[in-house]
């Protein structure tokens, strides 16, 4: 089940996320983006506003966990070569990581988003695994 995002103010107890507006400019215009640092800083915040918005208390070292170094149980359903996505090269599967985040921007569940977040992790594969070895989490 999804949730309104217009429901409720830009600032949940201390910390700012990204406005409305800027969310939904941000999950509408993935695919015109082609810089792993920038789609990764703007995934980031989107990722972050979904899981603040769903007002059960996630702090920022619960979502930097969840971001960065989750490897989820049930993933392994989700494994490339056992999907529709196996014979998908990383430019594929970036194009259906944007389809997905537009998808999910107004109707975002958990299952949408760690969906759409499996989609960007193996798009960016390496990159994204050498960011993680650099996090302290």
């Amino acid at each position: 089940m999804g949730f309104p995002l217009h429901c409720q103010s830009d600032c949940i107890g201390e910390v700012k996320m990204i406005s409305e507006k800027t969310y939904y400019e941000y999950m509408c215009n993935f695919d015109s983006i082609h810089k792993f640092d920038i789609i990764l800083e703007r995934w980031y915040k989107c990722f972050d506003r979904i899981l603040r918005r769903m007002d059960l208390g996630y702090k920022k070292p619960i979502i930097d966990s969840l971001f960065y170094k989750w490897e989820m149980e049930n993933w392994g359903a989700m494994w490339q070569e056992h999907t529709e996505y196996k014979d998908y090269t990383p430019i594929q599967l970036l194009e259906e990581f944007a389809s997905e985040c537009r998808y999910i921007c107004d109707r975002a569940s958990y299952d949408r988003l760690f969906r759409t977040h499996w989609l960007f992790r193996k798009a960016f594969g390496q990159e994204f695994l050498c960011v993680c070895s650099d996090k302290e989490i």
